[in-house]
């Protein structure tokens, strides 16, 4: 071995970074982190699993899902609900199949940026959406027979439930105002009880984007670049404002994280509050300055928990891709840093049921049950859905870090598949990825978790960076560690092996 310095890389927790220059980011960070895991406390990177395909018939000749929903009733009953071009569906019991149940019901408005969100009450599926400016009929369904208009309702885009009642926002008449029913009667929306309020100044000439509940005393209300809470414990309900300079883009770019809500903003950044306070997350700027221009309102977010990650994901429409391609963000609940995904989530919308499990509606008349474990490749990407996962570093100077003065040997740690390899790519002085090294994750005859894999480095230069490749449709990679080493000054012509 190098009887010299070494650095070892074991922690990956600073995720994905490009706000500054290459040249600066810490060992810990990534240039890009696309498709991959971070592992708890940073202590290793794996690829993410794949998704699956739900319904394996398209529905409506594969027009585009504007809205998929979780449907549970009293008695344990589950469904699963999606809306694709103008026609609804149901999947008895999760099985797969989409039942029509649209039955010459002609209130839906067609189109992939017609968003509807569903939500559960006193045991019927209620649906708002439509047309943004110009909301369709609320919808309902009952778990059996057809769909219909949920009578008295206003034609709203957005709505969710509190304390047992129903609440409505942005009509086209009042696109300011919220709308509540009486307790209990998703139909009842002027008795007793019920009422509306504007939010914020009629002045400012917004609408509301999103509303999100965060406890059973409080709801936080978004406008375009305001931020409002109604105190919702008994009615009527007072209305104040949080924060005037700051909003949110659209009614699913806010997620509720055990009471504290996440949201993008209008100037394309995530923030979070608890109704109190306000904490803006930098680090990905450049990445979000690059969503498609005026398209902003349909980011939409979903936490996707799993044994080792808490995401909070955020599906936005790239500046190079079509409408209908779109990429994620993401948050790491635990590591607090930032990542991304390049494929396997070009979906416009998504549901979450009550065990946590996640779906999203593409625009092929499907849907997609997403990051499952043991499936390696991606159905709703065309061709073979391989899952390309890539951790790339910074360009590491090993003088400043280490008195390094060229790299030689890499060693590689990780944890034994059934099959496949680990790509380890590296380059010099601004080359990326010059050359490229196949290291098998292959367990041998011999007993044992991990690996460690050597290969020397052929090269030099001021700067040195590597690659953690990972390609495949029927294994992942799992690498816990790298250790770079070399030689320090004064050193010469030092025995390796």
């Amino acid at each position: 071995m190098y009887n010299g310095q070494y650095m070892l890389v074991n922690d990956f927790s600073g995720g994905m970074t490009i706000d500054v220059p290459s040249t600066n980011i810490k060992l810990n960070q990534a240039t890009d982190c696309d498709n991959m895991i971070i592992l708890p406390q940073g202590s290793g990177v794996r690829s993410r699993p794949g998704d699956v395909v739900f319904n394996a018939t398209a529905m409506n000749s594969g027009a585009d899902v504007q809205g998929v929903g979780y449907f549970l009733e009293s008695d344990g009953t589950e469904f699963l609900v999606a809306i694709a071009g103008a026609k609804i569906y149901k999947s008895d019991s999760l099985d797969g199949t989409m039942d029509d149940i649209t039955d010459g019901y002609a209130g839906i408005t067609a189109g992939q940026d017609n968003i509807w969100t569903f939500l559960t009450f006193n045991d019927q599926c209620l649906g708002f959406g439509g047309p943004k400016n110009s909301p369709d009929a609320a919808i309902t369904y009952t778990g059996t027979g057809n769909v219909a208009a949920l009578a008295n309702a206003p034609a709203a885009y957005g709505a969710l439930t509190a304390n047992n009642r129903v609440f409505a926002y942005r009509t086209a008449a009042d696109p300011s105002s919220i709308f509540w029913t009486i307790i209990g009667d998703p139909t009842d929306w002027s008795g007793s009880g019920s009422g509306s309020v504007v939010i914020g100044s009629l002045e400012d000439n917004e609408k509301i984007t999103c509303a999100k509940v965060i406890s059973t005393n409080y709801m936080l209300v978004f406008k375009e670049t305001s931020t409002h809470q109604i105190v919702i414990s008994s009615a009527p309900f007072s209305n104040y404002t949080l924060f005037d300079d700051v909003g949110c883009v659209g009614k699913d770019a806010a997620v509720n994280i055990d009471g504290t809500v996440f949201f993008i903003s209008q100037n394309r950044r995530m923030y979070s509050t608890n109704g109190e306070t306000i904490k803006e997350y930098p680090g990905f700027d450049k990445m979000f300055d690059q969503l498609k221009a005026g398209e902003n309102s349909y980011i939409h977010g979903r936490r996707i928990q799993g044994k080792d990650f808490d995401w909070l994901l955020w599906v936005v429409r790239w500046s190079t891709l079509d409408d209908d391609d779109e990429i994620a963000f993401i948050w790491d609940v635990r590591n607090n840093c930032w990542m991304r995904c390049t494929a396997g989530f070009s979906h416009g919308c998504g549901m979450t049921t009550n065990v946590g499990d996640v779906y999203f509606g593409s625009h092929d008349g499907k849907v997609y049950k997403t990051m499952q474990e043991g499936n390696y490749n991606d159905d709703s990407e065309t061709g073979d859905g391989d899952i390309t996962a890539t951790w790339q570093s910074g360009w590491i100077n090993p003088d400043q870090i280490d008195k390094i003065t060229q790299v030689g040997k890499i060693t590689v740690t990780g944890q034994y598949k059934a099959s496949g390899n680990v790509t380890l790519k590296y380059g010099h002085d601004g080359l990326a990825a010059e050359k490229t090294v196949t290291i098998s994750q292959t367990r041998p005859l011999t007993t044992g978790l991990y690996f460690q894999r050597s290969t020397r480095v052929m090269g030099r230069g001021n700067t040195f960076q590597y690659q953690i490749v990972g390609s495949s449709d029927t294994i992942d990679i799992e690498v816990f560690s790298l250790t770079l080493a070399g030689k320090t000054y004064g050193q010469k012509d030092q025995e390796q092996s």
